[in-house]
């Protein structure tokens, strides 16, 4: 399969996040859609990643950051409410009206020291990239990550007086 299929999933995917307008930034790239977190004084970007090639290839949504702060201070929110990713993004999909099962949530360092948070869209043998529902549960992931992890750690703006 030619990677066009998964380029039309990131372009029509860059399309309706943009309409969301909670991204400081989207920008489209050959295997990746990347959107600046908003209002957030370190880098954090949410994305679509398309990895592997030919028949092997998986489609990644999630938050990386090069902060280690940043990832700190989600976790330190995570272990101080006793709250778990996965239950507080299943709550921002079910606003979404999400149609799917639970979605598991890895986080991790990766080898350019880039924190990871981020879950695998599932495409379903028999189905592109480029179908309707495939893109619909894309957008309804990126915009829960957004929501989800805005209200986590360092990633919404400081109510603090100056």
């Amino acid at each position: 399969m030619s990677s066009e299929p998964y380029q039309s999933l990131i372009e029509a995917v860059a399309e309706r996040v943009k309409r969301a307008e909670v991204f400081e930034d989207v920008q489209c790239l050959s295997g990746a859609l990347i959107c600046q977190a908003r209002d957030v004084e370190s880098e954090a970007f949410y994305k679509l990643l398309i990895e592997g090639s030919g028949d092997q290839r998986e489609v990644w949504i999630g938050l990386f950051t090069e902060d280690r702060w940043l990832s700190e201070s989600i976790e330190a929110d995570l272990l101080h409410t006793g709250d778990k990713m996965e239950e507080l993004l299943e709550e921002e999909l079910v606003e979404l009206d999400y149609k799917g099962s639970p979605i598991p949530i890895e986080h991790f360092r990766d080898d350019a020291k880039v924190y990871v948070f981020r879950s695998r869209l599932e495409i379903k043998d028999g189905h592109s990239p480029t179908d309707a529902d495939v893109t619909d549960r894309a957008v309804k992931i990126m915009l829960a990550y957004e929501a989800c992890f805005r209200q986590l750690g360092d990633m919404s703006p400081s109510d603090e007086l100056v």
